[in-house]
């Protein structure tokens, strides 16, 4: 159960670092600084390329949920990503009608 509680815990960290990155008016002064390069701005405005490497940003520093699976460190950054990124969008897919009333 303590598992279930931190992959739980570590998806509510990436949704939650993911929306301050591409919605929140905390980093609006840094989203808009950056628009002046185009692959940055993609990255920082898309709710699923920035999961993405939130997920790889967690998995790398803080808890990686796949740390029981034997593979390679670096393929279970790209797991942690495509785990990120996963959870973030079909979160974000569910709370944004809440949101902004859609």
């Amino acid at each position: 159960m303590d598992y279930l509680v931190s992959v739980f815990v570590w998806i509510m960290a990436c949704y939650g670092m993911s929306t301050i990155i591409v919605s929140s008016v905390i980093f609006e002064p840094v989203r808009n600084s950056v628009t002046k390069i185009a692959y940055l701005h993609k990255l920082i405005n898309c709710m699923l390329c920035t999961g993405f490497w939130v997920g790889v940003f967690w998995g790398g520093l803080f808890w990686d949920p796949f740390s029981k699976i034997e593979a390679p460190y670096a393929l279970r950054l790209l797991f942690d990503g495509c785990f990120g990124a996963a959870t973030t969008w079909l979160i974000y897919l569910k709370v944004y009608p809440l949101m902004y009333g859609k």
